[in-house]
């Protein structure tokens, strides 16, 4: 052995270990290798920005031995102050997905090769050069939404190939929102809003909790103006004609008829005008607001809309006598036919209730605005056909998949006369169509800068090596775009000297700082001057224009997925695998219809149906629910992929190809629906892969709820019994024990009984936690038909019940081991695998058990789970599993364990520090990630904890606590808002 194979060894701390690899591998990780700032064991933290989305989140990337294994949301970003929701928790597998491109790939002769990456880089300059030199405008490029930094870079490689700037390309631009933005105020933007101030939210099919702008801030902010506060609520409406997950989570959901969202808000602006608001507007645009919707009486706004009176009437009264409401337009990427007239009346709806407009902010802007309309990306496309492009280059941008059929795109992409060149990662259905396929650094391996809004910088750094030897697209733009005298000579020297010209980042310090931060939060930007009063010449010709009723028998509407957005997150399985929170059903694309249009047609839950419009053609598995409105067909955008890797293709359908190209011709904006659709049964059936065992409850307590009257006059919330109606809350506790009720004597916990409580009223049922979760303890992917055979491993599930009284009304509730103080598993295991320890944690020995499964026989809430087999993970996708987690083989059984990973290390600091754990100190993954505060952990045994506090809150109460386990997780009753 020679004197660094020994050093590499004794660096290992463990000989028996290194002598069992002979010869030690190649990727061996020792102290004498480590970088100076990294401690072996100890995770370094990494501030950068999350690019799931264009919303910008702040995120830490924890780094352990040179790989990152957890992603979480930075506490100290503005936009979504330490939180992150599921796709963003599901980052990293993007960067350890085994479909990722290792090299460069060139199409010849219609087959790929593959060939490095400085080969790649040098055709790519040769060609740009080439079309330079034909004249103006050879060169294009379709870009999805970056930095400012990076795209400054983009219009001068451009500029100095003779060819027009970039054109931004998100599949949900927003049209109809910024055009009603710049015709009613003067900016022609995505204004951000301060919805935690408002005291009543009405949302016209605005998704803010899926995937509008930016769901994570919003879903925060949303339950700081929702939440219980001194015995009262406020009042979310949403008036859409099916429910995402946001209309899923209102006081009070108004189901109207598909496109007459217009009418309904007209006729609200109505009822002000006719109570005296808008007095302050000038006298001829009084007049023309009166003379605009002197037609929206009560009686065509309930005609034509669908919606009950009572509710209607409710509406009204809230909404004229709030304080300070705020009126939300249309859904993400959504221009119903009548959409940008919805969205003009929003702004009115918003400016004549609140004058001042308090909580809408045109200074502090979405970067998303900066999306080209849809009109202008179909124009580009025509363009191409014309031959008078020699080369285009698409950045991380995926139209053959995103556009409909029949806007062109893949015949555009097929002309031989244009050299495409993809710079995506992943051999999707647009790199499958360029000639060239040369794939950069992702983001979590470069230096870059992406501001989601106005007034911050969000910065992103490495924050691990590269894994492949792909170059930064920026270094790839200077070394292609210019010829001997490049801005910079990389392009880590351009982003700090941009940030330095226009940032205010110009010096060292404050480089690192912005670093260490993840930005710049403090920006300082003058209040905008640019909003100007609204003029009847701009809102003439379309508010003015008559809304027709739809007359088909069924419409179709797409609808943005939470887990998968635009189709950008279908190749990474967690998102496959954790099902969708509204039907439970993972992997497959049902299609959602109403229980009385499934009955007009003869079809039930799981017939597989013929859907046919005007431009396509499908056929799916259907779900009944009644989330969706009769005379409605929905399905989710995001699957049905044709390529994209082994997780994305051939899994479920994409509802894209039943929409038209066409575009608003007022607005230049797509649409996701289609006025008509025939659907016709087949004679075939799909089981869907549900993880749902029953939608309702069947009477029993596992999700509560009540009324918010009666928690205001309820004097005593004591319950003394021994029934499902009256048994009490008993905390796994001495003091919970009762020799008149209990057969067992209480443990003796030692210092700490780690316990949880979960509010079901701040609980909004978007899975992150379930993500995080997956994501921090190594949890196996069993794909789509193993969860048929129900063998699922998730170890929280978010369960969604249907109220019994109400089957439009649903109560979400996380669902994880209860950590039972009487556990019914530890009593039953012949070899003690499930134990108690001293600090109340029911443990999970995985080296006892032997498979027995009498445990899950005996877990009242099912939530173990059973490995029936060893999970795969591809490599390098073990890169990503946690090192202080065991992964579990086949025969094993798991849960959850309340992460008592992060447990133990916290008793390591409290040790070395010689003192105890601080309540708030350990958090597990789930509560870390939580947009909104719904779950709270710590020590029951401390009584000034928070925790502990809340156990005494009256809506506390114990999942099916009759059957008398002891929970440690406390649930608190979702309260019900009901006017």
């Amino acid at each position: 052995m020679n004197r660094r194979t020994f050093l590499k060894i004794a660096g290992m701390g463990s000989m028996s270990f290194a002598f069992g690899c002979n010869p030690p591998p190649k990727n061996l990780f020792s102290q004498v290798q480590a970088p100076d700032d990294m401690v072996v064991g100890q995770a370094a933290w990494y501030a950068s920005t999350c690019r799931e989305c264009p919303a910008g989140c702040g995120i830490l990337a924890k780094n352990r031995e040179a790989r990152i294994i957890k992603i979480e949301g930075n506490p100290l970003h503005p936009i979504n102050q330490g939180k992150l929701c599921i796709r963003g928790q599901a980052a990293l597998q993007g960067m350890y997905n085994p479909d990722r491109l290792k090299t460069a790939m060139l199409k010849k002769n219609g087959k790929w090769q593959s060939i490095s990456f400085s080969k790649a880089e040098s055709i790519l300059k040769v060609r740009a050069a080439e079309a330079a030199q034909k004249g103006a405008n050879r060169v294009r490029m379709l870009t999805e939404i970056v930095g400012n930094s990076l795209m400054n870079l983009f219009a001068a490689t451009l500029q100095n190939l003779n060819s027009r700037p970039p054109l931004v390309f998100e599949p949900f631009a927003y049209e109809s929102i910024k055009t009603a933005n710049e015709k009613v105020f003067g900016v022609d933007g995505l204004a951000s809003y301060h919805m935690d101030q408002a005291d009543i939210l009405v949302s016209f099919g605005a998704d803010f909790l899926d995937t509008w702008l930016s769901p994570v801030e919003y879903a925060w902010k949303f339950k700081a103006m929702h939440a219980l506060r001194d015995g009262n609520k406020n009042l979310f409406f949403q008036i859409s004609p099916c429910q995402t997950l946001t209309g899923a989570n209102a006081d009070h959901w108004l189901a109207c008829k598909p496109g007459s969202e217009s009418v309904i808000a007209l006729g609200l602006v109505r009822q002000a005008l006719d109570i005296g608001k808008g007095k302050f507007l000038p006298k001829s645009f009084q007049e023309f607001l009166n003379k605009a919707t002197a037609p929206y009486s009560q009686d065509m706004v309930l005609e034509q809309s669908g919606i009950p009176l009572v509710l209607y009437e409710k509406l009204i009264i809230q909404l004229m006598g709030a304080r300070i409401p705020l009126v939300l337009g249309t859904g993400t990427g959504a221009s119903d036919p009548n959409g940008l007239q919805t969205n003009l009346a929003v702004n009115l709806l918003n400016l004549l209730l609140d004058p001042k407009l308090r909580l809408i902010d045109f200074t502090n802007r979405h970067r998303v605005e900066q999306a080209a309309k849809r009109s202008d990306i179909l124009q580009f496309i025509n363009f191409l056909h014309n031959d008078s492009v020699d080369l285009l280059m698409l950045n991380n941008v995926n139209p053959v998949f995103t556009l409909p059929p029949d806007s062109r795109v893949k015949q555009a992409l097929e002309t031989n006369d244009i050299f495409v060149v993809s710079f995506s990662n992943f051999m999707d259905e647009t790199a499958e169509m360029a000639d060239l396929v040369l794939p950069v650094q992702m983001p979590l391996e470069t230096w870059d800068e992406y501001s989601g809004k106005q007034l911050l910088v969000s910065t992103l750094q490495p924050a691990m090596g590269k894994m492949t030897k792909a170059s930064n697209l920026g270094d790839v733009m200077l070394y292609a775009g210019f010829e001997g005298n490049p801005p910079a000579k990389n392009y880590k020297d351009y982003l700090i000297a941009d940030l330095a010209e226009k940032r205010g980042i110009d010096s060292e310090i404050q480089w690192v700082e912005a670093l260490q931060q993840g930005g710049n939060f403090g920006l300082t930007v003058k209040p905008a001057k640019n909003r100007k009063s609204p003029r009847s010449k701009n809102l003439a010709g379309i508010l003015t224009k008559k809304i027709e009723p739809l007359k088909s028998d069924l419409a179709f509407a797409a609808m943005p997925s939470i887990r998968f957005f635009d189709g950008r997150g279908a190749n990474k399985p967690w998102l496959n695998e954790i099902p969708d929170p509204l039907s439970r059903i993972a992997w497959q694309t049902p299609i959602f219809l109403n229980p009385k249009t499934a009955g007009a047609n003869g079809i039930k839950q799981e017939d597989i149906i013929e859907l046919q419009t005007e431009f396509g053609r499908l056929e799916a598995a259907v779900y009944l629910s009644e989330l969706v409105i009769a005379g409605l067909a929905v399905m989710s955008i995001g699957q049905g992929h044709t390529a994209y890797g082994r997780y994305a293709r051939d899994a479920g359908l994409n509802p894209i190809t039943l929409l038209s190209a066409g575009i608003n011709p007022d607005s230049g904006g797509a649409s996701l629906n289609v006025a008509e659709i025939t659907i016709k049964k087949t004679d075939r059936t799909q089981k869907l892969a549900s993880t749902s065992g029953s939608r309702t409850q069947h009477g029993r307590t596992f999700a509560l709820s009540v009324k918010l009257a009666d928690l205001q006059k309820s004097t005593s919330h004591h319950r003394e019994g021994l029934t499902m109606e009256n048994f009490p809350l008993t905390l796994p506790l001495p003091e919970g024990y009762d020799p008149k009720r209990d057969f067992y004597p209480p443990h003796d916990h030692e210092n700490y009984r780690w316990g949880m409580v979960v509010d079901l009223d701040k609980c909004i049922g978007c899975g992150a936690c379930a993500a995080a979760c997956y994501a921090e303890n190594n949890i196996g992917i069993v794909e789509v038909q193993r969860v048929l055979e129900g063998r699922e491993m998730g170890w929280m599930s978010i369960e969604r019940y249907h109220s019994e009284d109400d089957m439009q009304k649903l109560t979400f509730l996380p669902m994880m081991c209860q950590h039972c103080d009487n556990a019914p598993c530890e009593s039953v295991c012949p070899v003690y695998a499930p134990h108690h320890s001293k600090e109340g944690l029911n443990n999970q020995i995985y080296n006892r058990c032997i498979g027995t499964r009498f445990c899950v026989q005996n877990c009242p809430y099912k939530v173990r789970r059973f490995n029936w087999y060893d999970w795969k993970w591809p490599e390098p996708m073990n890169l990503q599993l946690n090192p202080d987690v065991t992964v579990r083989s086949k025969g094993v059984m798991e849960k959850c364990s309340f992460c008592i990973q992060r447990i133990k290390a916290a008793h390591n600091d409290a040790k070395n520090e010689k003192r105890m754990i601080k309540d708030g100190e350990v958090t597990p993954a789930c509560v870390q990630t939580c947009p909104t505060n719904a779950l709270v952990f710590g020590s029951l045994m401390d009584r000034q904890s928070r925790v502990r506090k809340l156990t005494d809150d009256p809506r506390a109460y114990q999942a099916i606590g009759y059957v008398n386990t002891k929970p440690a997780v406390i649930y608190l009753k979702k309260v019900t808002h009901e006017i």
